[in-house]
């Protein structure tokens, strides 16, 4: 009686080891399936800003994104306005290379063209926004400074007065100005930049605008609220480019360049 009884108890003991043997080599193979199917696919986010002409001082801002290989490019919300440099745009130094024309210079009032990576988030809060996931992030305090001097070291770059050094001369023409709004958050865009050419221009900036109607030194100048959705939209994992181009030159580009098609960005719609 006793062998009987324990026969049908090794039985159920090993089906119920067998099932589960099963699955979880089940969930592992499926783990591996799509580790290995999802491996070589890569997120890739662009803002594109389009002018009517080089002179325009107001121009389209539009985001997109696309997951390669095979991805088509996909628009996320709708196209608002941004304010741009109060003499138009000209081309600065970036990731593409270089193209005939009008050339960014210091102090020209324009905003530099072309394509450009986005680097690190300026703010005076003590964090990025809820919701953010932007990793570069540096809260401004009263001993930093911007250099945009071509004379001075550290041009085009951040640089922060240590606490046991008095503030030299040249530092109230250079800091950054804590007490205004508008510059409340500062999203930097990489041009001339890390390497950076004096006199090629410097301190460039997707920020708050001042007014509807308010161009920018040569800054890119949005509503609050369309630069916080932009900084929530923001994601590592796609490498976002922000690309700034005339319609004329997005037509001569789009495709060298890999960007969204001209109908689906609505270039003939621009004013």
């Amino acid at each position: 009686m006793r062998v009987r009884w324990l026969f049908p108890q090794a039985n159920g003991l090993r089906w119920l080891a067998g099932t589960a043997l099963l699955l979880v080599i089940a969930a592992g193979s499926f783990w591996l399936w799509r580790s290995f199917l999802l491996w070589p696919f890569h997120l890739e986010q662009r803002i594109i800003v389009l002018a009517a002409t080089a002179d325009s001082w107001q121009g389209q801002l539009s985001c997109w994104k696309r997951v390669l290989p095979g991805g088509r490019w996909r628009r996320e919300g709708e196209p608002i306005s941004a304010l741009l440099g109060r003499n138009g745009v000209a081309w600065g130094i970036g990731l593409h290379p270089p193209q005939p024309g009008l050339q960014k210079e210091e102090g020209d009032g324009r905003t530099p063209a072309g394509r450009f990576r986005i680097g690190l988030v300026l703010g005076t809060a003590p964090s990025l926004p809820p919701g953010t996931k932007w990793p570069l992030y540096h809260r401004k305090s009263e001993r930093d400074a911007w250099i945009e001097n071509p004379e001075l070291p550290h041009y085009n770059h951040l640089f922060t007065i240590p606490a046991e050094e008095e503030m030299p001369e040249w530092f109230e023409a250079e800091r950054l100005r804590l007490e205004d709004p508008v510059l409340e958050w500062m999203v930097s865009i990489e041009h001339n930049y890390p390497e950076s050419r004096p006199g090629a221009g410097s301190a460039i900036f997707l920020h708050g605008r001042y007014g509807a109607q308010a161009p920018t030194a040569g800054c890119v100048a949005l509503r609050k609220r369309d630069l916080l959705d932009l900084l929530r939209w923001l994601d590592p994992r796609g490498r976002p480019e922000l690309v700034v181009l005339t319609r004329e030159n997005y037509l001569r580009l789009w495709s060298s360049w890999a960007l969204p098609r001209p109908e689906t960005i609505g270039v003939g719609e621009i004013r």
